[in-house]
């Protein structure tokens, strides 16, 4: 039996994210974390960042730790993190991480999600358990609006045992991908976060919650806004219609 550690790879899908890649790899190469790989799944960036992603890729001590996955345009969040899946899993990750390349997901919390995974399937940084909060600078409604979603309506609907099911800084297990059929997720935008939890509920996958701290985005422009997190919201309904009779007796076994 190999001693070698797990193969983590942390995906991180970008769109005109320029002025972060330079800032997110050397920061999550800084964790000193055994046999780490970024994969950065690129959606054709007018501001080339998929461009400055190869540059890095090519930098000493980078070389064979950092892909890039160029999609011809963009077509999505959900999309670029199934496709981003799919390359992990054909380049033998164990451990595959997802993440934004915005900092609004603190590389610091990557080690305490490797911790908990060692006893889940999935393990989702959460705003909404103990030890969680959002940045300071959030309205009033906002912070009603993003509470009551994750920990009101969507667990209400989906009797799911996540308390952010939209958040995106997560860990999985390879077999626990591979056993969920990516090819049935067909979700876009953030309601990609709450089927793909709901769907490794049905089928019986172990879940799990560690706080995180959700700070905004320092530099650049982000893509959220109030008609994607309604179409979210509005999605929860379909996704249990789509994957309700879902069991752990229909998980995947065959690799992908």
């Amino acid at each position: 039996m190999s001693d070698a550690p797990p193969k983590v790879m942390v995906v991180l899908p970008t769109y005109n994210e320029s002025e972060n890649i330079g800032r997110i790899v050397p920061a999550l190469f800084a964790l000193g974390i055994p046999n780490l790989h970024l994969l950065v799944v690129d959606d054709n960036s007018p501001d080339g960042t998929g461009a400055k992603a190869e540059e890095l890729g090519r930098q000493e001590g980078n070389a064979g730790r950092l892909a890039v996955l160029h999609r011809k345009k963009k077509q999505g969040l959900g999309p670029a993190y199934i496709d981003g899946f799919k390359r992990a899993l054909s380049l033998g990750a164990d451990i595959i991480i997802q993440m934004d390349a915005d900092f609004s997901h603190q590389p610091k919390y990557i080690p305490h999600l490797l911790t908990a995974i060692q006893e889940r399937d999935l393990i989702i940084g959460s705003r909404y358990i103990e030890g969680g909060s959002v940045d300071n600078s959030w309205g009033l409604i906002r912070k009603l609006l993003s509470w009551w979603a994750n920990r009101v309506y969507t667990p209400g609907i989906l009797r799911a045992p996540a308390r952010d099911a939209t958040a995106g800084f997560r860990a999985w297990r390879r077999d626990c991908l591979v056993g969920m059929d990516l090819d049935q997720i067909k979700a876009n935008g953030y309601v990609f976060q709450v089927e793909m939890m709901y769907v490794a509920y049905r089928l019986g996958y172990r879940i799990g919650e560690i706080p995180i701290h959700f700070p905004d985005r320092q530099f650049g422009k982000s893509k959220m806004s109030g008609g994607i997190a309604l179409e979210a919201a509005l999605r929860v309904l379909q996704i249990k219609r789509r994957h309700r009779r879902l069991t752990p007796a229909q998980r995947r076994l065959a690799p992908p």
